[in-house]
C-alpha cells in the first residue's frame, strides 16, 4: 500500500513495454478500492517526441512506430486533477475541476488493469475514452485513434475492441445511473492550498520487481567518481 502524501509516478507503457508516458501525483489514499491520486497543475510529466521534439500523438501511428523518440519534460498545465484508479479494473476515473476548484466532469480512462511496484503503476493506455460532464451528459473520445489500432499487431484484435468499448458502454451505465464512483465522491474535493506541485522523482525510470529491477528505491546514487583516490580526484 503507499502512503497518503506519498509522490508516485503513473506511467503508460508502450506495445514494447518502454515508458510512453509518465504523470507524477500525491498520493490521497490506497486501499482495497485502488489508488486515488491528486495531479495537481504544474505536477511534473514526461511525453514521447521525436527528436525534433514533435509530440507522438500528432503523428500517424506508422510513422511514429519507426522513429527515434525522446522523452520530453512538461507538466500538468491542467487545473488539479484527481483520478482513481479500481484494483484489477480495465479503467480509471479521473475528476476533472476549473480554475477556481469547481467540478466540472468525469473522464473515463479505458486502459489495461495497472501493474503496482513500489514508486508507482503501469499501465497499457487502449486509447478510447469517455468524457462526461458534472449534468451527466458524455461523449466518446479519440476514436479515430481508437480505430487506426484495431487488428494492427501491436495492439489490439477486433474482439478486444469490441471488449473495450463495452467496458465504456458500461462506465458510463454506471455515470448515467449516479453509481459508484460517479454517486458524488470527490466532486467537493479541494487541496491543501500549501502542497506544492508533485516533482519528478529520480527513480522515475525504475524497472519493477520481476523485471530485474530493485526491490525499493534505496539511497540515492552516489557520484561516479566517489571510488577514486584522492591523488586521481586531484588531477
Amino acid at each position: 500500500m503507499y502512503e497518503a502524501g506519498q509522490t508516485i509516478v503513473q506511467r503508460s507503457l508502450d506495445h514494447d513495454g518502454r515508458i510512453g508516458s509518465v504523470e507524477c501525483g500525491r498520493v490521497l489514499q490506497d486501499d482495497a478500492d485502488g489508488v486515488v491520486l491528486w495531479v495537481g497543475q504544474g505536477s511534473a510529466v514526461l511525453q514521447r517526441t521525436t527528436v525534433a521534439g514533435k509530440p507522438v500523438r500528432s503523428l500517424p501511428l506508422a510513422e511514429w512506430v519507426n522513429v527515434p523518440l525522446l522523452h520530453g519534460a512538461t507538466e500538468w498545465r491542467a487545473p488539479g486533477t484527481l483520478m482513481v484508479t479500481p484494483v484489477d479494473t480495465p479503467h480509471a476515473v479521473w475528476w476533472f475541476f476549473d480554475e477556481d476548484g469547481e467540478f466540472e466532469g468525469w473522464y473515463i480512462n479505458l486502459q489495461s488493469p495497472v501493474q503496482r511496484w513500489w514508486g508507482g503503476y503501469d499501465r497499457r493506455d487502449h486509447a478510447l475514452d469517455v468524457v462526461v460532464t458534472a449534468d451527466r451528459r458524455w461523449a466518446w473520445k479519440d476514436e479515430e485513434e481508437f480505430a487506426e489500432r484495431i487488428d494492427h499487431p501491436l495492439y489490439w484484435t477486433a474482439a478486444e475492441a469490441e471488449q473495450i468499448r463495452a467496458e465504456g458502454e458500461r462506465l458510463v451505465a454506471h455515470a448515467l445511473a449516479g453509481a459508484y464512483l460517479f454517486d458524488g465522491r470527490w466532486c467537493d474535493f479541494r487541496p491543501d492550498p500549501a502542497w506544492p506541485p508533485s516533482a519528478l522523482p529520480w527513480w522515475w525510470d525504475q524497472l519493477p520487481p520481476g523485471r530485474s529491477g530493485p526491490a525499493d528505491p534505496g539511497p540515492r546514487p552516489t557520484r561516479l567518481d566517489s571510488g577514486l583516490s584522492q591523488a586521481q580526484q586531484a588531477r
